[in-house]
């Protein structure tokens, strides 16, 4: 699979499960499912060698269900974001506000965030 997606100015390239910047830099990689629809995404931005995002197709129908985003650098997800009944929008979140490994915030809406 080869493609390449401009986000906010920003040219990515994917190819051989791994994502690439506009320089060639890798900024992550990607898994794809057996008809070779892209399964999840994780990209380490601040290039510590820890995944920084990951958005994931868990239910293989093409929108993606869950993201998870660590916004600190630490290796761990501070904030989650889930589509838990496949309507296509997030309507469960969870943010761990001190960074302790538990999430503080939990909120859930059945018409999704706006």
């Amino acid at each position: 699979m080869s493609s390449n997606a401009n986000t906010t100015g920003n040219e990515y390239s994917f190819a051989n499960g791994t994502v690439y910047n506009a320089d060639g830099s890798v900024a992550g990689s990607y898994t794809t499912d057996a008809a070779g629809n892209i399964d999840s995404v994780s990209t380490d931005t601040d290039h510590n060698g820890r995944v920084d995002t990951v958005i994931a197709d868990t239910d293989h129908n093409g929108s993606f269900e869950t993201g998870v985003v660590d916004t600190d650098g630490d290796g761990y997800g501070e904030t989650i974001v889930m589509d838990t009944d496949n309507d296509g929008d997030y309507d469960t979140a969870a943010v761990d506000t001190n960074h302790d490994g538990t999430y503080e915030t939990v909120s859930h809406d059945d018409n999704g965030f706006a």
